[in-house]
Order: C-alpha cells, then sequence, then structure tokens
C-alpha cells in the first residue's frame, strides 16, 4: 500500500511560486522566488537575496539548492 508524500513534502509544494527565504545551518540566507521543488526536497529559486553571515548582501538570477530539509526554511 502506497503511503503518498508526507504533509510536510505538501507544504513544500505549496511554497512553489511563492517568495521564500531559506537559512541554511551556517547562518546564510537566500529569499527569493520558489520556481519549483521536488519530492526530494531539492528546489530552485529566481531572483535571489543572498546575506552572508558576515552581513554582505548580493543578488543572484538563479540558485538550486540541494536537499532542502537539511536547512532550515521560513
Amino acid at each position: 500500500m502506497s503511503r503518498g508524500l508526507g504533509i510536510p513534502v505538501k507544504l513544500l509544494h505549496e511554497g512553489s511560486g511563492d517568495v521564500v527565504t531559506v537559512e541554511l545551518k551556517s547562518g546564510e540566507l537566500y529569499r527569493g522566488s520558489m520556481i519549483e521543488c521536488e519530492d526530494n526536497w531539492n528546489c530552485q529559486l529566481d531572483n535571489i537575496t543572498f546575506t552572508a553571515k558576515d552581513g554582505k548582501v548580493s543578488q543572484h538570477e538563479h540558485v538550486f539548492i540541494r536537499d532542502l530539509w537539511s536547512y532550515q526554511t521560513c
């Protein structure tokens, strides 16, 4: 019997198209529009504002984050 997708994965998919913030365990922040996410917690963000640990801010066009489950999401 197939159990299907769990609630956390369903919530991740609900975030597609929305602006999300991802905080890595290192303290770095990525904020941008989630254009796609996968059941294995990989996600792609567009129009990124990246904030480094030291507070420096930079802009990126596209970012792929692998295994989002191991990061904190806001």
